[in-house]
């Protein structure tokens, strides 16, 4: 859209005046502060490698740029493959939207080996299917409640679910009511305690750390290509109304 960007509104007690003057301050304050906002998570090889020289466990993978719970397909690829590819082992990562795998799974059973191209369905950007044996370790029917200080108590229904084993890695694919992961919840539902795993991955941009942040060892933020990356660089522009901070140089403040 042509106009994006931070803005700022105040309501007051019918004090036009105190309006405008405290979204002003606080329009300030951001903009002193715009350099701070900016981070810069790891590329998925990299992130690989630091996960692998993390002297604890459990140590959390997230990728905020497929995240559903902000517009992500769920489907992405980037980072199961990056760890597929590192010859990781000691990890698990939920989960991937998939119902065609997911199907899949439960028509073969629990303790068959299916060949399977899992996510990467919905579209390029997010990346390809992964296309490899996997070994079904358990199927279930996707529902569990939710136990982190985000969303606790509620009922969750990702419908038909199994674990596979991939390469190294354990692996959730659901088929229904995209989610993000809040919480180590799904991860039992399936027999997998993340607290014995080096390396938990998972799709969310900030509301898993409620749930994850009192048992992680370490949190690294994984910059993998999606919809929902903090990499404001990444996307093209069409409409968007220039010059804009941070994506152009010298944009001075104006009252």
């Amino acid at each position: 859209i042509p106009i994006a960007g931070v803005s700022v509104l105040a309501m007051t007690d019918n004090d036009p005046a105190l309006a405008r003057k405290v979204s002003e301050d606080v329009a300030r304050m951001v903009w002193e502060l715009r350099d701070a906002f900016r981070v810069e998570p790891a590329p998925p090889a990299e992130a690989c490698r630091l996960v692998t020289a993390a002297p604890g466990k459990p140590v959390v993978l997230n990728e905020a740029s497929d995240n559903p719970g902000g517009g992500g397909p769920g489907d992405g690829t980037h980072l199961l493959r990056a760890m597929i590819e590192a010859g990781l082992s000691d990890a698990c990562y939920g989960s991937i939207f998939d119902p065609e795998t997911a199907a899949q799974a439960h028509a073969a059973g629990a303790g068959r080996t299916i060949d399977v191209a899992l996510g990467g369905k919905i579209d390029p950007l997010h990346g390809e299917p992964i296309r490899m044996p996997a070994y079904i370790t358990a199927l279930t029917d996707g529902r569990f409640i939710q136990q982190s200080p985000v969303g606790r108590g509620a009922q969750v229904d990702l419908g038909k679910m199994a674990r596979l084993v991939i390469g190294g890695v354990d692996v959730l694919v659901y088929s229904q009511g995209k989610s993000q992961t809040l919480d180590a919840e799904v991860f039992l539902l399936h027999g997998i305690d993340v607290m014995r795993y080096k390396i938990v991955a998972l799709k969310s941009s900030n509301h898993f750390r409620a749930g994850f942040e009192p048992i992680a060892h370490e949190i690294i933020r994984v910059d993998t290509p999606g919809l929902v990356s903090a990499d404001l660089f990444s996307y093209p522009y069409r409409r968007l109304t220039r010059p804009i901070a941070p994506l152009d140089d010298e944009v001075e403040w104006q009252e």
